[in-house]
């Protein structure tokens, strides 16, 4: 039996049934817990590339106002964690022990170091059908299932 799982979430169809199994598999835990990931790829604003950047084009001056920075990304983040809690309403309802994170990354990596930091006991995520190429290509269902060191359910 799960306790503890991750459930990767990017408002599709196979996102949202991974959820609900998510929350089937932790059903009789004695403390169960299910994290909606939101991965994204903000740009880092702290990074020494846009710094330089911003000087060279007369954006910004010699001193950045990091904490005006800081805001931004903090706001962005609210509202990331809005707009999923409205679209989880549904499946959510009647469970207290789901919550919801939103991090910055790319989504392959920043799944399974979240997944393996925080000791998730599963990752359960939706599969997208995404056509031959995309299949050439690798998915991000594929790629966590290769770099995982945690079970990984991939629901359809």
């Amino acid at each position: 039996m799960y306790e503890k799982v991750l459930v990767p979430f990017d408002d599709s169809d196979s996102a949202r049934r991974a959820l609900e199994s998510a929350i089937e598999l932790v059903k009789g835990a004695a403390n169960p817990q299910v994290t909606v990931l939101n991965v994204v790829d903000w740009h880092d604003y702290n990074a020494e590339t846009f710094k330089i950047a911003s000087r060279m084009s007369g954006v910004l001056g010699d001193s950045l106002d990091m904490n005006a920075i800081s805001e931004v990304g903090d706001e962005a983040e609210v509202r990331e964690m809005d707009r999923i809690a409205k679209s989880i309403a549904d499946i959510v309802k009647d469970v207290s022990y789901v919550d919801i994170a939103v991090v910055n990354g790319s989504p392959h990596d920043t799944i399974v170091a979240y997944a393996s930091d925080m000791d998730y006991d599963c990752i359960a995520m939706g599969h997208r059908g995404m056509g031959v190429i995309r299949g050439m290509l690798g998915s991000v269902a594929f790629s966590v299932l290769q770099k995982a060191n945690k079970p990984v359910l991939v629901v359809k």
